[in-house]
């Protein structure tokens, strides 16, 4: 870009508003920056801080009512998005500006092929496009981030990907028109660091192509590696602004600095705690003085591969293929690997949501993988899960007062009111009690994840399975959650399964980790053996590709 070239987009005071019953909240007052072309600018603060209704605002793609921009302008190449006719803007979605969505699989249609809707978004923007070309151009696209045999996974629906992978089918979506902007909303939050090393790569390539991207995330070794500018974000206002190498070297806000501190790394210590028992393929575990709380033994989960008219199977997914470990009380077993790995689907299985092929589960020495559902209904309040995608899991039918007390209603665990209940969790896992009357898409992201968090604990189990509970999460509140998991941990004897793509939050509160590559265990021991001494060149690939902040070697590239 020319120096005297004019900003691809200036917004001015913008300022938005949310009315609820109760009150209007502030979401963006006077939010004012310039995005140039060829521009990476960062958008970064903590959960409810205003980052995503400010990139929503852009397009008009706010709920009216609650949301209500209530002030200011925002010029793409000259024209004002907020007061432009809505044909007209529906001719600049998607094609000149498009949007990432941070929830994929609600983003997605559930009722159509991941291949119709890519080829979709083409025919509607260009109409001179086949429909062979368009479908050939999807499946090149789905080639390009990420996705194993996309050929064959056109076919497949939304439900049929992994969180990562729906996130990419995403990205892909949105690239495949090749617009002059992009506003990407924590568009790399569900991938793991190898598949979002292949992202980076994507964005650098359509930024040399003079495509600006909005940036928003809370992961700030994603900015350092990604961004030219940064803006930081705080109780709906900008508070700093910079490059990032001057927001890194000298942050000027104690907010920031704050941000900056909390940021997880790979050369954190961990925590001393029990040790848990592990086995990798056919080796041997090592013996415990105390019986496991969870035991897995040979664990298979395929899912069958059907085309055809008759839908006849074809072949299988081997999405968990062989897969031992054991869980002691009050411990925490980490799993790592690539999106598509298998991490969620060994989750499910252990708490059977996805049917079992081969393998025996045992809670308690008891074979619950053998039980039928009548006599898992009992067993259910103390195995709980913390899904991966916090809108989807909750019902948007309900407010929080429910969605918290429901279950725990059913199991008898509501000793005072509902309304204690509730404002008791939310207190624990930093949300206001005044919250409870909201409904789920009332809040950010980051907020719907510690609802989820808070309706699993409210269920006082004994077993959690967290399927990346924290990567909705900012860093600060990220490392508050893992805190309140860790000492709800020690107060309430709990262990976890800490399913995460994030290899330094696995880190800090995992007792052993294991690594899993296509459905298989390659490397399990303690977290500081594995991180710090890995075994495997898969292991090895994904700590090179871990964001490092400060690492300017990382940045020149």
């Amino acid at each position: 870009m020319k120096e005297d070239d004019p900003p691809l987009l200036r917004v001015r005071d913008l300022t938005v508003d949310f009315r609820t019953k109760e009150q209007c909240i502030r979401a963006v007052d006077q939010v004012s920056f310039d995005l140039n072309r060829g521009e990476i600018l960062g958008l970064v603060g903590e959960s409810g801080s205003g980052k995503t209704v400010t990139g929503m605002s852009l397009l008009r793609l706010l709920p009216c009512p609650p949301g209500n921009i209530v002030a200011g302008t925002a010029e793409f190449e000259g024209r004002d998005l907020l007061t432009l006719p809505l044909p007209e803007l529906r001719r600049i979605r998607g094609r000149q500006i498009g949007v990432i969505f941070q929830e994929p699989m609600t983003a997605l249609s559930p009722l159509h092929p991941v291949g119709k809707q890519l080829v979709e978004a083409q025919r509607i923007h260009h109409p001179k496009r086949s429909a062979k070309e368009a479908w050939a151009f999807a499946t090149e696209w789905l080639d390009k981030v990420g996705i194993p045999r996309p050929a064959e996974r056109m076919q497949d629906y939304p439900y049929q990907f992994s969180g990562g992978m729906r996130q990419r089918v995403m990205i892909a979506m949105t690239l495949i028109l090749d617009p002059k902007l992009i506003i990407a909303d924590e568009p790399t939050t569900a991938l793991d660091v190898t598949i979002q090393a292949q992202i980076f790569e994507l964005i650098l390539q359509m930024k040399r192509r003079e495509t600006a991207l909005l940036f928003i995330t809370h992961d700030m070794g994603v900015i350092w590696e990604l961004c030219d500018r940064v803006l930081v974000m705080k109780d709906a206002r900008l508070v700093e602004s910079g490059t990032a190498e001057d927001l890194y070297a000298r942050p000027q806000q104690p907010y920031t600095q704050a941000l900056l501190k909390a940021v997880p790394r790979l050369t954190d210590t961990p925590r001393e705690k029990v040790r848990v028992s592990s086995t990798a393929e056919n080796e041997a575990a090592p013996t415990t003085t105390t019986p496991p709380l969870i035991s897995v033994q040979g664990l298979k989960t395929w899912f069958p591969v059907r085309r055809g008219i008759w839908a006849r199977t074809v072949g299988h997914i081997k999405a968990v293929d062989g897969v031992s470990f054991t869980i002691p009380s009050q411990s925490t077993f980490g799993l790592v690997g690539e999106s598509g790995s298998g991490k969620t689907t060994v989750g499910r299985s252990i708490l059977r949501l996805d049917p079992l092929m081969e393998g025996t589960i045992q809670y308690r020495d008891q074979p619950i993988s053998e039980f039928p559902s009548h006599r898992l209904r009992p067993l259910r309040r103390h195995l709980q899960m913390i899904f991966q995608d916090p809108f989807s899991s909750l019902n948007p039918r309900l407010g929080v007062l429910d969605i918290l007390t429901e279950g725990p209603a059913l199991y008898g665990l509501v000793p005072g009111s509902a309304e204690e209940l509730a404002a008791h969790w939310l207190t624990e896992v930093g949300l206001s009690p005044d919250m409870m009357n909201r409904y789920p898409h009332e809040f950010s992201g980051g907020q719907r994840q510690r609802i989820c968090i808070a309706r699993a604990m409210a269920m006082e189990p004994d077993f959690i399975v967290c399927d990346e509970a924290v990567s909705a999460l900012d860093v600060t509140v990220q490392a508050q959650i893992i805190d309140l998991l860790m000492r709800l941990q020690e107060k309430y004897h709990l262990s976890y399964l800490f399913i995460s793509h994030d290899l330094s939050v696995v880190k800090r509160i995992a007792d052993r980790v294991a690594v899993m590559q296509q459905g298989r265990i390659v490397e399990c021991g303690t977290a500081t053996e594995v991180i710090d001494h890995p075994q495997t060149d898969y292991t090895r690939k994904l700590i090179a590709a871990v964001p490092v902040p400060g690492d300017l070697t990382r940045r020149k590239r």
